[in-house]
């Protein structure tokens, strides 16, 4: 996954628990300070969200003239504004990398047993194994390329 200090226009972040307590940050000022902002952010986000309809708020965005705060599983990113990448900020918060990587590794072996099956190197196996391992694979490698995309995506 990468890393939050590789987006770009980053400036710092901050590490939130449930709790609202820090536990990590790096170029903040005064960490304390801005968990309780993204504490007081959360609570009033997950009562307004209640009254909407939803359990809770996955996240929020505080875009600021100069730096903006992102908000989303724990941590808070702090970005400048004008060099900020919203579409690489986003898909840093909303893709599950590791899920993402097993069903592109998933894919491109089922598509190489596919091209295999056709060759001697796989002759010694009876037409039906070799079909059906890459048909398997090919399912559940979309199945975690669906998946990778977590259900926190489609509202901050």
């Amino acid at each position: 996954m990468k890393r939050a200090d590789e987006i770009k226009g980053y400036y710092g972040h901050i590490a939130v628990d449930e709790n609202g307590n820090v536990t990590n940050s790096k170029n903040i000022d005064n960490p304390e300070e801005w968990a309780k902002v993204v504490s007081f952010n959360v609570k009033k986000g997950n009562e307004e969200a209640k009254e909407l309809g939803f359990n809770k708020m996955n996240g929020f965005a505080m875009i600021g003239r100069d730096y903006t705060l992102t908000f989303m599983k724990g941590l808070g990113v702090v970005v400048d504004t004008k060099k900020a990448d919203w579409q690489e900020l986003f898909t840093y918060y909303t893709y599950s990398w590791s899920i993402l990587i097993t069903g592109i590794i998933i894919t491109a072996l089922s598509i190489i047993l596919f091209g295999l099956a056709f060759t001697p190197y796989m002759s010694w196996l009876a037409p039906e194994p070799r079909f059906y391992l890459p048909s398997i694979l090919v399912i559940v490698g979309i199945m975690l390329l669906v998946a990778s995309k977590s259900s926190m995506a489609y509202r901050l």
